[in-house]
């Protein structure tokens, strides 16, 4: 049970798409609820999937109706600071909230909660795994799950709230009283019923554990489906060709790179000449949308820099698939690995992670080869930038760690083949 699956564009779809794929080739029937549109048959990688749309709420014909006016919900209106004006806007911010509990998952759980009782009664699945964000997924599935003689896992690729305090404190969700009054009590409500947890890195997992001593907590990391990616770009991009293909959100920023391409234009005048570009692919959200054009503009690169907006992922893998260097951000996100790691490190393409070297992100890719700068190191980005344009090699690395689904779901079918669901490790 996954609110995304292909052919929604989410990266939060593809886990269980390519997990689910190689599990039917080993020899499992799985069935998929999600809320993504119909599909074709065969687009389940061999697995059935369900589609069970989510409906309009009222917020979604509040924000529909604001739209329609011209109007932005990101507006931010300048005004002297005041105790009334920042308790109204504390306020609102508490309304919305509740309004969109408990998460974009609203207007879907019920009607899934009901199509899942039914799918469970029809298919008598030996395991059900929901996974979220959203994690309204697994209330989903507990329902599902009543009364009926199945085990249970719950797979988080990212944390819900047990590490709320350290990992979104950048994240304004996390400062609602309403996502820290309810979201840990749901939480420990949801692990208390299931029979497994699955977390998508070792430090999620060793965070869960220490939360919930009693809870059977399991690794299973991320992956690629070498079956998706793209072959060798035949028409690489001139000079040096920088992608980032992901969303701005939360503590994600790019202004690091943006200054060290700047310092690294001011060493090498000719890459600026040759073409070289940064190039944006993804969903950007205001305040990082404003952070960026800002940057740009005062590093004075607004002609190196290329905004795309959402691709399809076809077009998004091609487009680092062309590139001399893939960035994958993870600042303030110490337990989450990005998606995008395993892919730019599956097409073979120089990969920069800009994180904190204890994090996850950055463990993980010392251990796949990327090179890991800290945010604050813009001169380390600078150096890497000179490195990757004086080697000139266009030649695919493959990666030295097995990172492909294929690798990765014979250790989820020993985990749900074993009935003891014992912690693991991600090693």
């Amino acid at each position: 049970m996954t609110y995304h699956f292909p052919p929604d564009s989410s990266v939060g779809g593809l886990r269980w798409a390519g997990i689910a794929k190689y599990l039917v080739r080993l020899g499992w029937e799985v069935s998929v609820l999600t809320a993504a549109p119909a599909v074709g048959n065969g687009a389940g990688g061999g697995a059935q999937v369900e589609s069970c749309p989510r409906l309009w709420t009222l917020v979604d014909c509040y924000q529909g109706l604001r739209r329609s006016r011209g109007s932005s919900t990101s507006t931010v209106h300048l005004a002297g600071p005041s105790a009334s004006s920042g308790l109204l806007l504390r306020l609102r911010s508490e309304v919305a909230a509740l309004l969109a509990f408990p998460d974009v998952g609203r207007g879907w759980v019920l009607r899934a909660a009901l199509r899942a009782r039914s799918l469970v009664r029809r298919f008598q699945p030996h395991v059900v795994v929901s996974s979220g964000p959203p994690h309204s997924v697994h209330v989903v599935a507990r329902i599902a799950t009543i009364g009926r003689p199945v085990r249970w896992f719950m797979d988080f690729r990212d944390p819900w709230a047990a590490p709320l305090k350290t990992i979104w404190d950048s994240d304004p969700q996390a400062h609602i009283w309403l996502a820290r009054a309810l979201f840990p009590r749901l939480e420990r409500l949801m692990i208390g019923a299931a029979q497994g947890v699955i977390a998508s890195t070792a430090q999620l997992a060793e965070a869960l554990a220490a939360q919930y001593p009693d809870a059977a907590v399991a690794c299973v990391p991320n992956g690629v489906d070498p079956e998706w990616l793209p072959p060798p770009a035949p028409d690489p991009y001139p000079g040096l060709s920088i992608a980032y293909a992901g969303s701005l959100y939360a503590g994600r920023d790019l202004g690091p790179v943006v200054r060290a391409l700047r310092i690294f234009f001011d060493r090498y005048p000719t890459a600026a000449q040759s073409g070289s570009k940064l190039r944006v692919a993804g969903q950007i959200e205001a305040l990082q949308s404003l952070a960026f054009a800002q940057a740009v503009a005062a590093a004075g690169l607004d002609q190196h820099v290329e905004v795309l907006g959402p691709l399809p992922r076809v077009e998004a893998l091609k487009l680092v698939s062309r590139s001399r260097l893939a960035i994958v951000l993870a600042q303030h996100q110490e337990l989450q690995i990005p998606a995008k790691l395993y892919e730019s490190v599956a097409l073979g393409i120089p990969t920069l992670v800009v994180a904190a070297a204890n994090s996850a992100a950055g463990v993980e890719g010392k251990h796949l080869g990327a090179a890991v700068r800290d945010a604050g190191d813009v001169e380390g980005i600078a150096g890497l930038l000179e490195h990757v344009w004086r080697d000139g090699s266009r030649q695919r690395a493959p990666s030295m760690m097995p990172i492909t689904y294929d690798a990765i779901a014979p250790r989820v079918h020993e985990l749900f083949a074993d009935h003891r669901s014992e912690p693991r490790a991600c090693g």
